[in-house]
């Protein structure tokens, strides 16, 4: 029997409206730190085990969730039942290089209150016996002040018992507040094994710094390994004294680049937790990355996924 390595994903889950041609859209499920988790099944089942952790309702759509979830292979174990409340939804649009644009339905999701009158001891009991824990800037985000800092504060509690990755996500509309948004990173920085940094998102919070000066900003504040990525270009790897390129293995015409960076972190992190060097960690996200953008929406069909070939470890 194999003893599989346990990953929880925490954020949101949404219903997803992408382009399916002629006028029409296709109706899917889909969110960043749910598309991760995908990804990380898929490709790594059953080495790593996945669950995911957000709120959900009673209704259709939620219960449409749950069925995708566990048509991926991913527990629903963690899902946390909110009365009254159902997912939110959002529509991509594309321009002629596949770049997205969203427009979001969001503001009364059950994931908005997963955690509303819990405690931090009752949260990192339930994040307690998992390997790894994945979250992004959006999963943050939806919290309510409260609900946000008992859930860093049951990380904390949980410091050296529980891996956690972190990648920024910066959604401007979600964070009103930049300061509490670059007070929230840090605290999470200071708390996190792996940190998957977007220099764009980086950016638009700190201005004017290369990829060098936000990798040297995150170990700064605390995070162990930093991977900061520079959209289809290469990728740059810090931690410690040590400073790793990757470039992806192919330059690509990207039909939709939602979930590129969402397929890169689980191809990162899987290959990482399995005892994969850096190198051939980032080599593995990009191939993961350039399969999901040559479709549409964030999770891409199962019958157009190709389980990535590794290579052997030298």
């Amino acid at each position: 029997m194999i003893n599989s390595l346990k990953v929880v994903a925490l954020g949101e889950c949404m219903i997803e409206f992408a382009p399916a041609g002629e006028g029409l859209f296709r109706r899917a499920c889909a969110g960043d730190s749910f598309n991760s988790a995908v990804y990380l099944a898929r490709q790594f089942s059953p080495a790593i085990a996945v669950s995911y952790m957000t709120g959900l309702g009673e209704d259709a759509s939620s219960a449409l969730i749950r069925h995708a979830l566990l048509d991926e292979g991913i527990s629903d174990e963690t899902i946390i039942s909110v009365k009254d409340r159902a997912p939110g939804l959002y529509l991509i649009e594309n321009d002629e290089s596949g770049e997205r644009f969203f427009q979001y339905w969001r503001s009364q999701s059950a994931a908005r209150s997963m955690f509303d009158g819990w405690t931090a001891v009752q949260i990192a009991e339930r994040l307690a016996g998992f390997d790894l824990l994945y979250l992004t800037g959006i999963s943050l985000a939806i919290l309510d002040p409260d609900q946000r800092a008992n859930l860093l504060d049951a990380i904390a509690q949980l410091q050296g018992r529980l891996q956690v990755a972190f990648d920024p996500n910066f959604r401007p509309a979600l964070w009103p507040d930049h300061d509490l948004c670059r007070q929230s990173y840090q605290r999470v920085a200071a708390l996190c094994d792996y940190a998957l940094v977007t220099l764009d998102d980086h950016a638009a919070l700190w201005p004017d710094q290369s990829a060098e000066e936000a990798g040297q900003s995150w170990l700064g504040w605390g995070a162990s390994e930093v991977v900061v990525k520079e959209g289809g270009s290469h990728c740059l790897i810090m931690a410690g004294e040590e400073s790793l390129s990757v470039a992806p293995p192919l330059r690509l015409s990207p039909v939709d680049t939602t979930g590129a960076g969402d397929s890169f972190a689980a191809g990162y992190l899987g290959a990482r937790l399995l005892g994969q060097g850096r190198q051939q960690a980032a080599q593995l996200a990009h191939s993961i990355a350039a399969q999901v953008i040559m479709h549409p929406g964030g999770v891409i069909e199962k019958a157009n996924w190709q389980r990535v070939e590794e290579e052997p470890t030298s």
